[in-house]
């Protein structure tokens, strides 16, 4: 396996604060998703995950000439991409079938944005379920009816990367599933039922969002299936989910070890 270290270096932090704040509506239509990609490459990454989120939520245009200074950058700076499918809004397990299509409308359509990238992204991330379920998982409080939901859940999720994959034609080793705020094993269920790949976030797992799981174990089950990871440290007291390596108390060392 080769390993990249990358950087998601177009965030809705960056969009907010260094974009609107500072620009206004005038800097969303300056805004070149390239000149950013190569001031990441040009500091040293060597990968670079895009967030299709933001296409959707700003109106920031992708043209045929960025899609070449993209890939321009790719071949130059000899870094690799992958893609973060929409996760704001978006609920691919909704019990509600009009939230669900429209779920699936949202990523479909970001794929498409990008298609003319598609050879050269090699992950496409995707979390299977979203905020309304991980609000709904924390609800369920009785023991019986939890593995059902959970089940049913897992169920609606499978049916609309089904459709998705279907309607894109994406070759589904392409697709890695994060764990997020949804039972780690009901997530692995998801992955093995549709032939994908998982990426591993380990602030997710450290904070027990996806149940209580070892993420040291988890990496040597299922390393030879994970095609991405979002490393970061987790700290309980504080705003920090997302932080980097150290930010938190209980980042285990074994786990870089086994990266190694």
């Amino acid at each position: 396996i080769h390993m990249r270290f990358g950087i998601s270096p177009l965030s809705l932090d960056l969009v907010i604060d260094k974009i609107l704040k500072e620009k206004g509506l005038a800097g969303l239509a300056q805004f070149r998703l390239s000149d950013l990609i190569e001031g990441v490459a040009k500091v040293g990454y060597k990968h670079c995950e895009i967030i299709l989120d933001i296409f959707q939520l700003f109106p920031i245009q992708i043209t045929e000439q960025e899609i070449e200074k993209i890939k321009s950058i790719k071949q130059k700076y000899d870094i690799t991409y992958s893609a973060h499918f929409p996760f704001i809004s978006i609920e691919l397990a909704s019990p509600n079938k009009f939230i669900r299509e429209g779920s699936i409308n949202s990523i479909v359509d970001a794929y498409n944005t990008f298609i003319e990238l598609e050879d050269d992204i090699e992950v496409y991330v995707l979390h299977a379920t979203g905020e309304f379920i991980a609000d709904a998982m924390n609800f369920i409080m009785d023991p019986d009816i939890y593995p059902v939901a959970t089940n049913l859940f897992a169920d609606l999720s499978i049916q609309s990367i089904k459709e998705i994959i279907k309607r894109t034609g994406i070759d589904r080793k392409k697709i890695a599933i994060e764990n997020i705020v949804f039972p780690f094993e009901a997530t692995i269920k998801i992955i093995e039922e549709l032939g994908t790949k998982l990426c591993i976030d380990t602030a997710h797992t450290l904070g027990g969002f996806s149940g209580e799981c070892d993420l040291v174990g988890i990496a040597e089950k299922y390393l030879d299936i994970t095609a991405e990871i979002h490393l970061q440290d987790y700290a309980e007291k504080g705003i920090i989910d997302h932080g980097a390596l150290g930010t938190g108390k209980n980042f285990p060392p074994e786990f870089l070890n086994l990266l190694h």
